[in-house]
């Protein structure tokens, strides 16, 4: 799990981070970079991505749904064929394995009824515990703000979503600054979740300790697989409610931060932007930028492909 502050990094693998990453962009969005030298980080909640986990998530079970599961795991463990590896120091884990070996119940009805009782107070517990998993997670969409980027600027998709159908630009960026931590998103054909009841009674029988909140990055670095043509990376930064000069309003959930211009290396125009338009980027980028190369987009002959002739 990050950690409060500007700047955090992720606690996550380590990927090799390309030399440049690129950010599409609509002229009108490019124009704001440029003028301002800035770029905007936003909470996920403003991301148009209808199969992301929400600020305000709504888990498909309860906590009886979860005792009532796990009072069957564990019934199941006690009168199966073989126990199932877990952690020996796990309580109910080590009582399930006493009674194994004690033949302490006749059938597994008399075992569920005796753990029912035994366990009783379970169920208020897990209420508390799911109610604190949902708060951590809404706490920590409020807070976070995320970049989204590409390793690669010809994905016609994404020309297509956030460059405006090409009459846009890809605006490419060196990581050896604010970008340094950025990491690569992971496309799945599952949907990410908070948390399973699998997940839950693993943890509860002592199969499986559920680290739920702290690998909550994991939530935010997830994608349908029919998007990998995107080849996303995010940059994540977590910052306390006081680094924060937003209000509850949604709209407001994001921060904008400079970049040296020598971090932009590269600029290159959709091919559908009009003449006069990409003129006046030209006469900006060489005023304000004047280091970085620009390039024009064009359609590969005979082939769902752009590629790029330097101006």
């Amino acid at each position: 799990m990050f950690k409060y502050g500007c700047y955090s990094p992720w606690i996550k693998g380590i990927s090799e981070l390309p030399e440049t990453l690129t950010k599409y962009a609509s002229a009108e969005t490019a124009e704001l970079i440029l003028n301002n030298s800035c770029l905007r980080w936003s909470s996920p909640e403003l991301f148009d991505e209808p199969w992301a986990v929400k600020h305000d998530p709504k888990l498909d079970f309860d906590h009886i749904t979860i005792n009532d599961a796990m009072l069957k795991a564990a019934v199941a463990m006690i009168f199966s064929r073989d126990l199932p590896k877990g952690n020996v120091d796990h309580p109910l884990f080590k009582a399930i394995r006493r009674w194994r070996s004690e033949d302490r119940f006749n059938d597994e009805m008399e075992a569920f009824e005796a753990l029912k009782e035994l366990l009783a107070p379970t169920p208020e517990t897990l209420a508390e515990k799911l109610k604190k998993i949902v708060t951590v997670w809404k706490r920590l969409i409020e807070n976070v703000r995320i970049l989204c980027l590409s390793e690669t600027n010809k994905d016609l998709l994404s020309w297509s979503l956030y460059a405006d159908n090409h009459r846009g630009m890809a605006l490419k960026f060196s990581t050896e600054g604010i970008l340094a931590d950025s990491k690569p998103v992971e496309y799945h054909s599952f949907r990410s979740h908070l948390t399973s009841v699998k997940e839950q009674v693993d943890d509860l029988v002592g199969i499986k300790k559920a680290d739920v909140i702290d690998t909550f990055d994991d939530r935010l670095l997830s994608r349908p697989r029919s998007s990998a043509s995107e080849k996303e990376w995010r940059n994540v930064k977590v910052f306390r409610e006081d680094e924060l000069d937003c209000g509850e309003d949604i709209e407001d959930w994001h921060l904008d931060l400079p970049f040296e211009p020598q971090e932009l290396k590269a600029v290159y125009f959709g091919f559908q932007m009009s003449e006069q338009k990409r003129a006046e980027f030209i006469q900006l980028l060489k005023i304000s930028y004047p280091a970085t190369k620009l390039f024009l987009a064009f359609p590969v002959e005979g082939q769902f492909e752009v590629d790029f002739k330097k101006l």
